[in-house]
């Protein structure tokens, strides 16, 4: 059997899409071979099934448009990246931890972003805006996407300096910086931060608000700058902690001074 991968951009050129409303996965889908099918699912938000050169993805037909989307990217990542024939039943928490280590969820996470979120139609978008969820949650409804996929590809973008991390009590799931950001969050936030009070019980925090960088960065000099700090609860099920949080230097010495002193 030949093999069935094609890119996000591929399909693009092969459809003739060029604005995030012509980005109709129902139609991407069929054209890949793969049928969906909503109905209702107990225990996963997507699963599919495939043999051969067909695929039947089922999608929970009582999720919110935004998660049936991305379901349907994620399982036709699958499709593409997982050869063979293949069965995949995916939770949603799939969707909000899966994004660090090397697994085929993660792979088909990544698929997701790039096909619901090109690069060449968001960077546009996005650029000029403030790192915030607020900014997150506008550029979402105009892609349909879902909150975690939107705020990972606004960080990657790389415009301003930030990162996006994700925390749960005890551990850090995962992080993603832009490509100029060289410096390490900390395995868990520190006191100070809004996370670490979101993650000890406060129901909700005012954000963004700067805080001391110390509290988020591993660096023996981090006490001496401020970044600001949007942070809120992402509660899903079996995983009711989790806490997602952009940040961003709003001044950038933190980022120069570190420069010079690698250099030195």
């Amino acid at each position: 059997m030949a093999n069935r991968y094609r890119s996000a951009q591929t399909l693009f050129e092969e459809l003739g899409i060029s604005e995030p409303e012509d980005i109709q996965l129902e139609a991407i889908a069929q054209y890949c071979r793969a049928s969906v099918r909503y109905k209702a699912l107990e225990g996963c938000e997507a699963r599919i099934t495939g043999y051969g050169d067909r695929a039947i993805i089922s999608v929970n037909s009582s999720s919110r448009r935004q998660r049936q989307r991305f379901s349907i990217g994620h399982e036709l990542g699958h499709w593409m990246c997982d050869q063979g024939s293949i069965s995949f039943s995916c939770a949603e928490k799939i969707f909000a931890t899966e994004w660090d280590n090397s697994n085929p969820e993660r792979r088909a996470n990544r698929y997701a972003v790039d096909l619901l979120l090109p690069d060449p139609m968001f960077r546009p978008l996005a650029k000029g805006r403030d790192i915030t969820f607020a900014t997150v949650r506008d550029l979402a409804d105009r892609f349909q996407t879902s909150l975690i996929a939107t705020a990972i590809r606004l960080v990657e973008t790389g415009w301003l300096p930030c990162m996006i991390v994700c925390n749960e009590r005890g551990r850090r799931r995962w992080f993603f910086r832009d490509p100029d950001v060289q410096l390490w969050p900390l395995d868990q936030p520190g006191s100070g931060t809004i996370a670490y009070d979101l993650l000890r019980g406060a129901d909700h925090v005012e954000t963004p608000t700067p805080v001391c960088a110390d509290g988020w960065i591993d660096h023996k000099d981090a006490r001496r700058y401020e970044l600001q700090e949007d942070s809120f609860k992402f509660p899903i099920p079996n995983c009711p902690d989790l806490v997602l949080s952009l940040l961003w230097w709003k001044d950038e010495q933190q980022l120069l001074d570190l420069d010079e002193h690698e250099e030195s």
